[in-house]
């Protein structure tokens, strides 16, 4: 079926309430957001889906299930209320040599598992709860190969194979989950385009080492200098 925006957001939108009755999250299309480059206090979550496209120059169809999904998220602050900002990456048919890029149908399956996957990212980010991910059916009959080459999310350094349920948490992104040894420094409230401050291990042990160096300095002064005002 074609993506109708509205349907998936109020499907989305129950899935949410089964679990948490008073949130109210609302669910839009949006082809600028990019993988990294959310705003400041979102979170990113990159999942990939099943899909079915059809070429309008040559009218040939073909499956994929490397659909890549972006969504940028954002809860606002003491309330239930959220929004998600959704990116489907389109494909290019490869036996058409000027063929535009097209957008994906999904199954109702395939919509479902969408829309859950999305909804338990949401409340186990933002709410706690255990993330209970439906992973991608298994698909027969798929020609060949992923083609990179004719993929929107691989041209735009995305769309790793196999890659599902990528959180990404305020900042790179904000951009996201901080990579093994770095640490995420947050602040202010969602401003797009700003950029939370991302630090390494050695970045803290730096930090650490200057402060303890100026504590024995002060320290050290102290104990020379105290009699001098208590004279």
């Amino acid at each position: 079926m074609y993506l109708d925006i509205s349907t998936w957001e109020q499907t989305f939108q129950s899935l949410i309430q089964q679990e948490e009755p008073w949130a109210k999250w609302t669910l839009k299309l949006n082809e600028n957001i990019q993988p990294g480059g959310m705003a400041r206090g979102w979170r990113q979550y990159l999942q990939r889906a099943f899909g079915r496209f059809w070429c309008s120059s040559c009218h040939r169809s073909w499956t994929s299930a490397q659909v890549k999904i972006l969504c940028h998220m954002y809860r606002e602050r003491r309330t239930t209320q959220g929004q998600v900002l959704m990116r489907v990456f389109a494909q290019r048919c490869q036996k058409c040599s000027w063929s535009q890029f097209e957008n994906p149908e999904f199954s109702s399956d395939s919509t479902m598992r969408i829309l859950n996957n999305l909804a338990q990212c949401i409340l186990h980010n933002y709410y706690g709860h255990n993330f209970r991910k439906m992973p991608v059916a298994p698909v027969v009959g798929l020609d060949g190969p992923h083609d990179r080459s004719n993929c929107e999310a691989c041209t735009l350094g995305v769309c790793v194979r196999g890659s599902q349920g990528h959180i990404k948490k305020p900042t790179e992104s904000p951009p996201s989950t901080p990579k093994p040894g770095h640490f995420l420094i947050l602040y202010g409230n969602a401003t797009p385009g700003e950029v939370p401050l991302e630090l390494t291990s050695a970045d803290i042990l730096v930090i650490g080492g200057i402060a303890i160096f100026f504590i024995l300095f002060i320290a050290i002064w102290w104990e020379q200098n105290k009699f001098k005002f208590k004279l």
